[in-house]
């Protein structure tokens, strides 16, 4: 059957189409939609998914792509995953049981999130079983199915990137365009990454064991990403330490100039290789962006290999269990009071095992209460650490700012650049996090003004960044043509690094002494 996956990257919207019947996969056309085009996608939300939808439509009919059922594959960062444990019980009543067990765990309303499972190989002692839980927000869920009805198609799978990016590798390996993998069940990591960040998974046994998303600001050097993948692989290795990383896979092709592959296999002690997701099928796609889609490429194989472990448009649900005695016990019913007595006992036992049950899951219960109790020390210290990291600034990304926002041409020169933190009150707390200051000589008070102004316009509707922004005059300078002195004041709040966007673009000044220097 042929099938329609979207990759919903923070990036753009990465599409392929292809047949995914009996175990293959062949991927048919492949199509990017990216922030860096024209027209970009706009990121995805209950007010933009209509117009991404028809946005899309408008795309796949240009590009001769007819519709069919829709496979969408949603980041890293928009899904909470989860570990649980729970006792063996009928297949039937299994879903009802993790669901119970998850909800105990996740801080969100049940009301507000879809969820689903993927049941985990190794389980515990005494027929103990494991799955790993996925939700995402309703909101997003909508979202998603309001972009597939705007796009006229047929919304057929939801699944989180990790676990498509997982069968998506293991069907280049299976058709021999990636490297072996290495043998037994050893784990191995995936990293895929592009301009808006990227996510590192570590797949053993074809089941996700664990994943992380990858800020973009660790993608803009290669000292930090290295950092990043060794500390992503200590922090696995310390929830599985029987079962290390034996090799990393980046998805890029092996050649592309500048890729990640090369750079990684310097900084770490694993071997590193590169696989192409669309190797052989997508030759127009620019090699730069043929690792985004390692997600919308695995749904495909994930379908072709009936392996969406994890599916928000079709969870797993209860389901009521056939009996088998019952074609056994309607012949029985001539038997009369015989039958009677057989079906008490029946029920007899059946009650009696459902009480033990019942039972086991509440001494379960009080367990795992047990344990959020014993751990709310080490919670309150990490809250902690979080106050006593939000009361600082980034003193670099200011500079750097600040240098953006400076005017063009020789009309203000910088004479000292200054940042004073503000302590705490006796209550803890902080109106702002550090005062700037910043001393100028400047040929006229306008260019002055113009950077009040292009510091106050950093601030959101939701966020001041900067307040009690101003200028300070200062005393005139004589003999220059830069006689007028001000410090330029504002207060600073902390500000999360990625929300540091600025992408400056302007030329160095001149090397030669001037006059007034």
């Amino acid at each position: 059957m042929r099938y329609l996956a979207l990759d919903l990257d923070p990036s753009g919207l990465f599409v392929v189409t292809g047949a995914a019947r009996g175990g293959a996969a062949k991927v048919e056309h492949a199509l990017a939609w990216t922030a860096g085009d024209e027209h970009g996608p706009p990121a995805l939300s209950a007010d933009t998914a209509k117009a991404l939808g028809e946005g899309l439509r408008d795309r796949l009919k240009a590009a001769g792509i007819g519709a069919a059922p829709a496979l969408v594959a949603v980041g890293r960062d928009k899904v909470i995953l989860k570990e649980v444990r729970f006792p063996a019980v009928p297949p039937s009543e299994e879903p009802a049981l993790v669901r119970f067990q998850a909800l105990k765990e996740l801080t969100e309303s049940p009301d507000e999130v879809v969820l689903d499972y993927a049941p985990l190989a190794n389980g515990g002692p005494e027929g103990e079983r494991r799955a790993t839980v996925v939700a995402v927000r309703k909101d997003v869920f909508a979202a998603v199915r309001a972009l597939c009805e705007a796009a006229g198609l047929k919304l057929a799978g939801v699944t989180p990137r990790p676990f498509a990016v997982a069968a998506g590798l293991a069907r280049e390996v299976a058709a021999g365009s990636a490297h072996p993998l290495p043998p037994g069940d050893a784990a191995v990591g995936v990293l895929i990454a592009g301009p808006q960040g990227g996510e590192f998974t570590v797949v053993r046994a074809a089941q996700v064991a664990f994943t992380r998303s990858v800020p973009a600001p660790v993608l803009a050097s290669e000292a930090l990403l290295v950092n990043e993948v060794r500390r992503n692989l200590a922090v696995y290795a310390g929830q599985s330490a029987g079962h290390p990383v034996a090799a990393v896979y980046v998805a890029e092709p092996d050649d592309l100039l500048g890729g990640w592959a090369g750079r990684l296999r310097d900084g770490l002690n694993v071997p590193v290789y590169a696989y192409d997701p669309v190797a052989g099928a997508a030759e127009a796609v620019p090699d730069r962006i043929r690792g985004r889609f390692a997600g919308a490429a695995g749904l495909l194989a994930a379908k072709a290999a009936d392996a969406l472990p994890i599916n928000f448009a079709a969870p797993r649900q209860p389901r009521a269990a056939s009996d088998p005695n019952r074609r056994r016990l309607v012949l029985a019913a001539a038997v009369g009071g015989l039958v009677l007595a057989v079906g008490a006992a029946l029920g007899y036992m059946q009650v009696s095992a459902a009480d033990d049950r019942l039972v086991a899951l509440r001494e379960e219960k009080a367990a795992l209460e047990k344990t959020l109790a014993d751990t709310e020390v080490e919670r309150a210290r990490l809250a902690a650490a979080d106050g006593w990291a939000a009361r600082g600034v980034n003193y670099l990304d200011e500079l750097f700012d600040m240098t953006d926002r400076w005017p063009a041409g020789d009309a203000v020169r910088a004479l000292e650049f200054k940042g004073t933190p503000y302590g705490v009150d006796k209550n803890g707390k902080q109106a702002s996090q550090a005062r700037l200051e910043v001393k100028v000589q400047a040929k006229a008070q306008q260019p002055v003004a113009d950077i009040e102004t292009r510091i106050s316009r950093d601030n959101t509707p939701k966020t001041k960044y900067y307040t009690k922004t101003g200028k300070l005059f200062g005393a005139a300078y004589v003999g220059t043509d830069f006689r007028e002195a001000f410090t330029v004041v504002t207060d600073v709040n902390q500000r999360p690094p990625a929300e540091y966007t600025r992408s400056p673009a302007f030329a160095p000044p001149p090397r030669r002494r001037t006059g007034d220097e």
